[in-house]
């Protein structure tokens, strides 16, 4: 099982770079091309207070993944779509943030069901 916050840090990088790419290959540098960066760097802030298996941490990461997913995918223009660069990399971002937010209710439900924090005793 992959720690929740190993996947945040990975998606985290995935928004940062990729958004940044986005930005800075698109001529007219609009600000709305920033969000996911921005998301990208809230998320690598939570990653030490997911170490920590702040609960309060965990589901608040879990709503800003689902949102910038959310906010990504809205980005894609299904009428003007091609498989372009930057079409390739808002998909990037938006499937991302939709597989972590998976792992995240995965995560939830499998501590749920043992109720014993056994999940993360290996990393404690």
């Amino acid at each position: 099982m992959v720690h929740p916050y190993i996947i945040n840090t990975v998606n985290a990088a995935v928004l940062l770079v990729a958004g940044l790419i986005v930005y800075f290959t698109n001529p007219a540098k609009p600000p709305t091309a920033l969000i996911a960066p921005l998301f990208g760097l809230l998320l690598l802030a939570c990653t030490y207070h997911l170490r920590r298996h702040n609960r309060f941490v965990l589901h608040t990461v879990t709503a800003l993944t689902l949102l910038a997913g959310l906010l990504v995918a809205w980005r894609i223009d299904p009428e003007a779509f091609s498989w372009s660069g930057r079409s390739m990399l808002l998909v990037l971002m938006g499937l991302s943030c939709l597989v972590a937010t998976g792992f995240y209710v995965g995560t939830f439900v499998r501590e749920r069901r043992l109720r014993n924090n056994t999940i993360f005793k290996d990393d404690l």
